[in-house]
């Protein structure tokens, strides 16, 4: 099945240029106007990914993505690109993390656009879950034990709360001391990113899960099919 993408708050050469790019690939792609009809359509419609044009007014941005992130809507979970212009990309990397899981530059789209939307549909949802959850991390000097909190977490991979800002690559063991369950969730990850303290309100780490321990990973998926709503 093709992977359905649609893009709005582009002009008629962005969008061109980035249909160009994933022509090879199998996605379907549709262009969208920037207003409520469309806001409506992402709501009521299931899409893979959504990618918006970068910059244009902040408030209307936020907005879009408050309802397309809300309980119920059809792109929930989807993934959301902005766009940019080449000249705004730091800024538009400050939205990553609240809503918006990439940000790339309009001449970057031949060589990252297509692998960025393979891996973003293919990202499991997310499930809330704030869980006492120990750390082991693999440090080159020694192991340094810590506990943090989950703030989310899918079958890929969580998000951690309370925990400090160690490089992308780092390798850490864990224990999830999951509500209701004898034992905990154990196995081990790879930190993927740092969390923005300014726009997530949130200091802590994303990590990807690695391997897990015994029959545990099952147990997460158990756990997770009856919590995604």
């Amino acid at each position: 099945m093709k992977r359905q993408v649609v893009m709005t708050r582009l002009d008629e050469c962005a969008f061109r240029t980035a249909a160009e790019a994933l022509q090879a690939g199998d996605f379907e792609v549709h262009l969208a106007p920037w207003d409520d009809n469309t806001l409506e359509l992402v709501q009521n419609t299931e899409f893979d990914v959504i990618i918006i044009g970068f910059p244009g007014p902040i408030t209307a941005l936020r907005r879009f993505v408050k309802c397309v992130r809300a309980p119920g809507s059809a792109c929930q979970h989807s993934g959301i690109i902005l766009l940019s212009e080449p000249q705004h990309l730091d800024a538009a990397r400050m939205f990553v993390g609240v809503g918006i899981n990439r940000a790339i530059a309009s001449d970057d789209v031949e060589e990252l656009l297509a692998t960025s939307i393979m891996e973003l549909s293919s990202v499991a949802p997310r499930v809330t879950l704030r869980a006492p959850t120990r750390v082991v991390l693999q440090l080159e000097q020694r192991p340094l034990r810590t506990f943090c909190q989950t703030e989310n977490v899918s079958e890929t991979g969580m998000l951690l709360r309370g925990f400090g800002h160690y490089p992308p690559g780092t390798s850490i063991d864990f224990e999830i001391n999951i509500p209701g369950q004898p034992d905990p969730i154990r196995g081990s990850a790879t930190i993927a990113r740092t969390t923005n303290l300014s726009l997530e309100r949130l200091e802590g780490v994303g990590a990807r899960f690695e391997s897990f321990l015994g029959a545990d990973q099952g147990r997460l998926t158990d756990y997770l099919s009856e919590h995604i709503h």
